[in-house]
């Protein structure tokens, strides 16, 4: 007979400080192995969001933003997410949250699953040109709303930032 396999994986001893060892279990059985499998595929399976993706977006959800994109603007992905920007940044002007928190979701979507030159144009021409360096109530209040990654990638941009303002003197 065979015997079969537990749950858990094997205890296994590590470092600590100071040169101790302590044991440690490992807590991943069969079932959070497979569930965390599960999400990972799935988030593999959501397509990538392309330039062409985003501009349905924005003129089927944000048509007032649409309305922005001037034809000498269209086509060049940074200025194109930079119509949104300025759209976003009337609706701060006008305490217009609803606005704001419609364009912070789409943008959470959008950014969550863009290719490279759409998540750079966002991080460059939408995150940062709004929100680096702003600390008026309507921006730390919008900053509140952001998802996780975008958040993660702002305070990595302010980092970067004050990395350079500090060498820079």
């Amino acid at each position: 007979m065979i015997p079969l396999p537990s749950h858990t994986l094997p205890r296994t001893e590590f470092p600590l400080a100071e040169g101790s060892m302590q044991a440690f279990e490992h807590l991943l059985d069969f079932r959070t192995f497979t569930s965390l499998r599960r999400m990972v595929g799935y988030q593999q399976s959501k397509p990538l969001i392309k330039r062409c993706d985003f501009i349905k977006q924005v003129t089927l959800y944000l048509p007032e933003v649409a309305a922005r994109i001037e034809e000498s603007d269209f086509g060049v992905v940074h200025l194109e997410v930079g119509a949104l920007k300025l759209a976003t940044q009337d609706a701060f002007a006008r305490s217009d949250f609803a606005a704001v928190r419609k364009q912070l979701h789409l943008v959470a979507d959008l950014f969550d699953r863009a290719d490279d030159e759409l998540y750079e144009a966002i991080r460059v021409s939408w995150l940062e040109a709004l929100f680096l360096g702003e600390t008026s109530a309507a921006h730390i209040a919008a900053r509140g709303m952001l998802s996780k990654p975008m958040e993660n990638v702002l305070r990595q941009s302010e980092l970067r930032l004050e990395k350079q303002r500090s060498a820079a003197k």
